[in-house]
């Protein structure tokens, strides 16, 4: 037993993807965004008009008056034009042009991404395996890791509220909002939310479902 204890060996997430040291190409330079778990800034510097970094993650260019922010994976392709100007293709059609005040510097940035857009050798390379390993670092319970890979927005949560009020139901006197349904334990193909008439019951509509096809009450679903 002595001997399979000291033959187990606790690796951490930053030792399987470790932060890799950031270029500044101006030691004034700072990333200008916040950067993901797992996520690991490599070069920042300077275009002609804007301040230009690349992560493991993704490629931010920050213009005077507006930005891009672009995943790796979406990136197409990459390509020098006008000498000064690097062209990138995006999978989604989008175009993005970025222009340097050298031809050495437009070099620089264009080896640098398309090392970064490079297919890689194994699917372990892929972001998503550090972001989750950085995730189950951080956060000490499942549930916490797991509410923070995959968090629902407002559009998500308030969709139902945000559909009966567009719809224009008269909550106050004739309808009202039924959880009877929470977690699907009355009907597996209704939503868990029901609208029913303001008068019924959930005890009455629980004594109806008895008598419905697959206890399916009449009700507005959405």
């Amino acid at each position: 037993d002595e001997e399979m204890r000291h033959s187990l060996e606790c690796i951490q997430a930053n030792q399987i993807f470790p932060r890799k040291q950031l270029i500044r190409e101006d030691e004034n330079l700072q990333v200008p965004f916040l950067e993901l778990h797992g996520e690991s800034t490599e070069y920042v510097g300077r275009a002609e008009d804007a301040i230009i970094a690349l992560s493991n993650y993704r490629l931010h260019i920050k213009f005077k008056e507006s930005l891009v922010n672009v995943p790796l994976q979406l990136i197409e392709s990459v390509e020098c034009r006008d000498i000064f100007q690097l062209h990138l293709t995006c999978k989604d059609c989008k175009v993005i042009r970025c222009q340097f005040p050298t031809f050495e510097q437009c070099q620089d940035w264009l080896k640098r991404l398309n090392n970064a857009i490079r297919p890689p050798g194994k699917i372990e390379d892929l972001f998503s395996f550090a972001y989750h390993a950085w995730c189950m670092e951080v956060y000490a319970s499942e549930k916490e890791q797991h509410g923070d890979l995959c968090r629902p927005g407002e559009h998500v949560t308030s969709r139902f509220k945000n559909e009966v009020e567009r719809m224009g139901f008269d909550m106050n006197n004739a309808w009202r909002i039924s959880n009877i349904n929470e977690k699907y334990k009355l009907c597996g193909s209704y939503p868990q939310e029901l609208i029913v008439p303001a008068w019924i019951t959930d005890k009455e509509l629980e004594s109806v479902a008895g008598f419905r096809s697959w206890k399916r009450i009449p009700a507005v679903i959405y």
